[in-house]
């Protein structure tokens, strides 16, 4: 019971912020708000369009599809790497504001929370037939 408490709080992260994004950062993106800082507009494209992909994967969590760990992971993963690259912009002088630095801070930190939460949350026979299925598949290149 608590795993699934657990796994619907996760699903419920991803969906409150990714909506939330999707609102902040259609704003931007079609001119009704106009920040003080620089927007780099790819990274808002991008952070708009994983949002989108973030509500599918609230929905997967949420109904405790087996993909939701490899889609959450995905999410996680992609965002980390375009932190990564707007924190080298950023200190490499580049054109990123420092607010876009903690957006993507923040993101990437949410989508690391919901993917431990779904993570440890993962009922024990998907974990097994996974495992089984590598031991089957180690078996077969064995022989």
């Amino acid at each position: 019971m608590k795993k699934v408490i657990f796994r619907k709080i996760a699903a419920a992260i991803a969906l409150i912020f990714s909506l939330l994004t999707i609102v902040e950062g259609s704003q931007v993106l079609f001119g009704a708000v106009v920040p003080e800082h620089f927007v780099l507009k790819p990274l808002l494209i991008y952070n708009v369009l994983m949002a989108l992909v973030g509500i599918i994967a609230g929905v997967i969590i949420w109904i405790n599809c087996k993909r939701a760990l490899l889609i959450t992971t995905i999410i996680t993963f992609l965002h980390f790497i375009v932190l990564f690259t707007v924190e080298f912009i950023f200190y490499s002088r580049g054109s990123v504001a420092e607010h876009s630095v903690v957006a993507m801070i923040i993101r990437a930190a949410i989508w690391l929370v919901v993917l431990v939460i779904v993570w440890r949350n993962m009922p024990k026979s998907d974990l097994n037939s996974k495992n089984e299925k590598n031991n089957i598949d180690k078996g077969k290149n064995e022989n």
